[in-house]
């Protein structure tokens, strides 16, 4: 009896394998237990088991990338910052009524927007009417070239003189007596503007048409490269015969252009007019 009160009634539970064959040779040593599972490698990767990504970027490389980004960053603030204070000047130029100068681009004098302040309608006319005006000192500064040659070739009597005044006074004349007028005719409608265009623009075909043809009338010696003087000139000195014709082929475009903006323009005004009075009627 003192055997079985000193034997461990609870000893043979770590021999008793469930698993164990009843074969002596097979049997689990007493010391064996039944291991426990460890972590799944998938809960450690995430799901799907996928390895996680390591980046093959060195520190160099995104230190640099860092730097592209930031650079970019930095411009992207700059050029909005800059697009903002564009526009809140513009909105301060629109309340207070300002109109910004912006022509010429090298010397700003006046307002000229032809996209932004003449209707859609009336835009091809006012351009062409730009192109004259562009013209004009380009022909006139032709005749002044061709007048100094002809005076200094000792060929006739030239008036370089009157030369340099139509080439001085041309230009800002044209753009103050008939491009302006146009211009406030066709933002406004004014029939003010209209009728002093008019008058001007007819003085201006006259004067090229006159230039065009060159005689001389008024005085007496070459002041224009028209198509006579260059007859007359073609006959000993071929080369101031060709540099007055080319004279006299800018003057004619000048002119010819110029009669079809006079006509569209009467045309959108006598046009106007009619629509105008018709829908009074009614």
């Amino acid at each position: 009896m003192a055997g079985h009160r000193d034997q461990n009634l609870f000893g043979h539970d770590d021999d008793i394998n469930p698993f164990a064959s009843h074969n002596n040779n097979h049997r689990v040593p007493p010391s064996s237990k039944l291991s426990t599972l460890g972590h799944e490698p998938a809960l450690a990767y995430g799901h799907g088991g996928a390895a996680p990504h390591t980046s093959l970027d060195t520190p160099t490389k995104l230190k640099k990338k860092r730097q592209e980004l930031e650079a970019k960053e930095a411009e992207l603030n700059k050029r909005e910052e800059i697009l903002k204070r564009k526009e809140e000047a513009i909105a301060k130029s629109a309340v207070a009524g300002i109109r910004v100068k912006n022509w010429p681009p090298f010397y700003p004098l006046v307002h000229h927007n032809i996209a932004g302040d003449i209707p859609i309608h009336l835009q091809r006319i006012q351009y062409v009417a730009y192109a004259i005006l562009l013209g004009v000192p380009i022909s006139l500064f032709w005749n002044l070239i061709m007048s100094i040659a002809v005076f200094a070739s000792g060929a006739e009597g030239a008036f370089v003189f009157f030369s340099a005044i139509y080439f001085l006074l041309g230009p800002p004349g044209a753009f103050y007596f008939w491009y302006r007028p146009l211009y406030r005719a066709n933002r406004t409608d004014n029939g003010t503007s209209f009728g002093c265009f008019f008058f001007n623009f007819f003085n201006h075909i006259l004067f090229f048409t006159f230039a065009a043809i060159g005689p001389r009338i008024l005085f007496v010696g070459l002041h224009f490269a028209g198509i006579l003087n260059a007859i007359s000139l073609m006959k000993d000195h071929p080369a101031l015969g060709i540099m007055s014709f080319i004279g006299f082929v800018l003057f004619a475009i000048e002119a010819i252009v110029s009669i079809w903006v006079f006509q569209q323009v009467y045309r959108n005004f006598r046009g106007h007019g009619k629509s105008a009075t018709i829908r009074i009627d009614l």
